[in-house]
């Protein structure tokens, strides 16, 4: 009788048809199970590893008040980046997996199409809220256009990056990750270098470096077979999973990203730009976050189809205990080391705020426990308790976070933001125990044969 191995290492979940026992051919199936989990990692800490290196440069090259601005030039694209996730990329990561041979690839190109859509759409309507909203004659609309044609190339390339995941294609996606952090940063340098670094300037090098790893991407996409006949039923099969995720990252963006537009209002884009600079030593621990949200929902999909409630269990147990680990240690390293790491790293502009890192921190975990909870419904294709927890914190977000700006400055900024993530942890794992076997133990399998689950419309 063979031995199951394992795919994803922490989390268990059988790796089917693989030989395992305890020969060369155990050990080699063990290994290959182990190397796509291992290039996932990897490829996210080199992201977001490049990203921390970007955001100190840009903030030490900017000055806080330039940074600031340029900061709110990408908040309109952070909504169409959750926009997108809802629409397109978290159906795609849940529902692709369940799809083999020429189904998968008839599935995947409906969603180019969809893909290449959304970006359009996107591009024009940053460019109008840039433009127009703030009027022609701010340092924002100077932006508009660079800040636009950076959205559509970051939409594309992180769409390529996530499809790849999808496709379980970690060495491409670390290959454009590759060219596009060391275009990125070395264009940024350059800018730097010659004086000539200013807020359009790093969002045209921004747009160029992902348009090329895009064109790179677009090569490593194949294969791709277009049918007509199944582009209705694919879209409504998106929509169905969709609809509650796009409002979930749209009440998403609000509860991450209001505080922002409120510092911005009350207190300048200079407080703005150091408090983004405090968030990016943070953003350094996303790697965990993003190689969850790549990883995770296939291994979600795929637990359930081979293993039912069940298996589906197994794996969310696992995983929780595995983001409980990470974000108490994330919070006992940032109480230690985090104020002086901001000295270190944007000198003294940022001494007055060195404190908010350690407050940042405890989101952290409560985040990632919420991450892993959403890819478990988002795998039974239940997408309805995403929404009404992410509703939950919005909510308590919007009617606080004013008060508290007012109130108590930034800490009550901050104090509000953990209770909003706090609020959304409590309600999906309420809703959770709500749906047998999930959270509370695997349910009796019938004696015919695996459990099976009924999306809930």
């Amino acid at each position: 009788m063979q031995r199951a191995g394992k795919i994803g290492g922490v989390f268990g979940l059988p790796a089917h048809g693989r030989p395992g026992g305890k020969g060369p051919a155990g050990i080699r199936a063990r290994l290959l199970a182990m190397r796509d989990p291992a290039l996932s990692f990897g490829d996210q800490a080199l992201a977001s590893a490049c990203n921390f290196l970007t955001t100190i440069l840009l903030a030490r090259a900017l000055g806080l008040e330039a940074f600031g601005l340029y900061t709110m030039v990408w908040l309109p694209l952070y909504f169409a980046m959750s926009l997108q996730l809802g629409l397109i990329v978290s159906p795609m990561m849940s529902i692709g997996t369940k799809e083999q041979g020429e189904q998968a690839e008839a599935y995947y190109t409906v969603i180019f199409f969809h893909q290449a859509g959304f970006v359009v759409v996107a591009t024009i309507a940053i460019f109008a809220v840039l433009m127009l909203v703030t009027g022609t004659g701010s340092p924002l609309a100077d932006a508009a256009l660079p800040g636009s044609m950076a959205a559509a190339s970051y939409l594309t390339q992180d769409f390529l990056r996530r499809y790849l995941f999808a496709r379980r294609r970690p060495a491409g996606i670390l290959v454009i990750d590759v060219i596009n952090q060391s275009l990125k940063l070395g264009a940024l340098a350059a800018l730097w270098q010659a004086g000539a670094i200013n807020v359009a300037n790093a969002l045209w090098a921004v747009a160029g470096a992902a348009a090329v790893s895009t064109i790179c991407g677009v090569g490593m996409s194949g294969p791709l077979l277009w049918r007509r006949q199944i582009l209705t039923t694919v879209t409504l099969r998106q929509w169905r999973s969709a609809r509650w995720l796009v409002l979930t990252g749209s009440v998403q963006w609000v509860l991450g990203y209001s505080g922002l537009l409120v510092t911005a209002g009350l207190f300048g884009p200079k407080v703005l730009g150091a408090l983004r600079a405090a968030q990016s030593l943070l953003a350094v621990l996303n790697v965990v976050r993003e190689a969850l949200e790549n990883i995770v929902p296939p291994l979600a999909g795929k637990a359930l189809a081979e293993g039912g409630m069940p298996g589906l269990h197994r794996l969310l147990g696992r995983a929780m205990l595995f983001v409980g680990l990470i974000g108490a240690a994330a919070v006992v390293g940032l109480g230690l080391f985090g104020p002086w790491l901001l000295h270190q790293l944007y000198g003294g502009e940022i001494l007055e705020f060195d404190w908010v890192i350690i407050w940042y921190s405890f989101a952290l975990p409560m985040a990632l426990m919420s991450l892993v909870l959403g890819c478990a419904f988002r795998a039974l294709e239940r997408t309805r308790p995403l929404f009404i927890a992410t509703l939950v914190g919005g909510c308590l977000n919007l009617l606080a976070v004013y008060p508290a700006a007012l109130a108590f400055g930034v800490a009550g900024l901050i104090a509000v933001t953990l209770l909003s993530e706090l609020s959304v942890l409590i309600v999906l794992v309420i809703l959770a125990f709500r749906i047998p076997g999930l959270l509370a133990g695997p349910p009796a399998a019938p004696a015919s044969g695996r459990m099976m689950t009924v999306p809930s419309p």
